[in-house]
């Protein structure tokens, strides 16, 4: 260690712990801002509330003075003495629970659960807790708001004081993946498309889309549900992971083990095409080295044709 190193560390230390103290103030002011803007959108809503709950007299009171005299001073008595000190105990509550950060909702006292690839500062950002004293969260509330998310699926909600809230996240599980020309996509079981995002897992299934322009991510369109089913009954049924699709010949793939490659179409009349691909299996394996396509759009008039250039 060169000498004066010592030195030189406890002065980098104490300028760096001068400089967290110089900031505390600073963030005590801002959170305090923070809260009397919470506190002045929730005595907003209790005012418009009451405007609801409350109704003057209408038309019977019109052209009748009314007089009303306040009751007049009859000495201190043991009842109004407990309903005074009921009432400082009452404002009492009221401003510690306004002014005491252990009732205040901050990034460090709301934890994420059951997330693998979503971030939880960015889930944070989009449940709208911050500042809000657990008083006035709403369980229910940030469940939707969480869910509004398009990577959650679901989300389960408990508040515990002092200002603990806990969000249990389940988040969407794709079952193909979209090849476009410009960008892959997840797909999900119900169709709806969304950009891969970092870390997010593979699926094994493929749909190779090359006819589809880049879009911007969220502008995708979604693929029909009974396409994708179909896709992943092939899966199945021929031990593919990969198929290709365009709007003209649906679904379209190599048959395993053959030259020939097969034009499925669109979702509909599955066991019927099915059907028809196992009636022609007996011409495919007499003939498995012809170069050929089978057209299984209508099932009922399954065909063969010479291989074209372009097939896809």
């Amino acid at each position: 260690m060169k000498p004066g190193s010592t030195g030189r560390r406890t002065y980098e230390t104490r300028s760096a712990a001068a400089g967290r103290a110089a900031s505390q103030p600073q963030a005590r002011k801002r959170r305090r801002a923070q809260r009397t803007h919470r506190f002045a959108q929730q005595w907003a809503r209790l005012e418009s509330a009451a405007a609801g709950w409350i109704r003057l007299p209408g038309a019977p009171w019109r052209g009748v003075n009314v007089h009303m005299e306040l009751p007049g001073f009859s000495g201190f008595r043991l009842a109004k003495l407990i309903s005074l000190a009921c009432l400082i105990g009452v404002i009492t509550l009221f401003v510690w629970f306004s002014d005491d950060d252990s009732f205040f909702v901050y990034q460090e006292n709301v934890e994420f659960s059951g997330t693998t690839y979503l971030q939880a500062q960015e889930l944070y950002a989009s449940s709208d807790m911050e500042a809000w004293s657990i008083l006035w969260l709403e369980p229910a509330l940030i469940r939707r708001q969480v869910m509004a998310h398009p990577y959650v699926q679901d989300a389960q909600v408990a508040i515990s004081w002092p200002a603990r809230v806990h969000v249990a996240v389940t988040e969407v599980t794709p079952v193909a993946i979209w090849s476009t020309e410009g960008a892959d996509y997840w797909i999900l079981s119900n169709g709806d498309a969304l950009p891969v995002p970092p870390e997010g897992k593979i699926p094994n299934l493929r749909l190779v889309d090359p006819q589809r322009e880049a879009r911007t991510p969220g502008a995708v369109d979604r693929i029909s549900p009974g396409l994708l089913n179909t896709a992943l009954r092939l899966q199945n049924e021929v031990g593919l992971n990969e198929f290709w699709f365009n709007s003209g010949t649906g679904l379209n793939f190599s048959l395993p083990g053959t030259q020939t490659w097969v034009y499925w179409g669109d979702g509909t009349e599955f066991e019927a095409k099915q059907l028809a691909l196992h009636a022609a299996e007996e011409e495919i394996q007499n003939n498995p080295d012809e170069a050929r396509t089978l057209s299984l759009i209508a099932p009922n008039r399954p065909y063969f044709r010479e291989f074209p250039s372009q097939r896809y």
